[in-house]
């Protein structure tokens, strides 16, 4: 039997220096991301193991290093290189959703972010 669920880390912050703009690359800015990792759950809750579920931490720290290993143009890019790294790290997650948000985009309108949505799944 499966039981699939999914992990959240939710509002992320890291400072990065991506942008299509010199200013974006000399002075860099907040970003902010929400992940979802759709796994199956049934070990660790029945287990109560870390040893049996994805770790939160080890997540993040490895979004927080494929999201600063390069500057990315596109909030595209970057999202897929996350994304790719989670994969690649965490064989028991199936499907990564990332949200990625531009808090202060060089943009003259008053708004509260701009950003993507991507979904991808293991292929099999």
């Amino acid at each position: 039997m499966s039981e699939t669920g999914s992990i959240l880390i939710e509002k992320l912050d890291i400072y990065a220096y991506h942008g299509c703009f010199s200013e974006e690359e000399r002075l860099g800015q907040r970003f902010t991301l929400d992940i979802a990792l759709q796994t199956d759950i049934r070990a660790s809750a029945i287990s109560d193991s870390l040893g049996d579920t994805v770790d939160y931490g080890k997540v993040v720290a490895v979004v927080t290093a494929a999201f600063t290993a390069r500057r990315f143009n596109l909030l595209e890019a970057a999202a897929r290189a996350v994304a790719l790294a989670i994969l690649s790290e965490f064989p028991p997650v199936g499907r990564v959703e990332i949200t990625l948000r531009k808090p202060a985009p060089p943009i003259p309108a008053t708004l509260a972010a701009v950003g993507i949505r991507l979904d991808f799944r293991r292929e099999d």
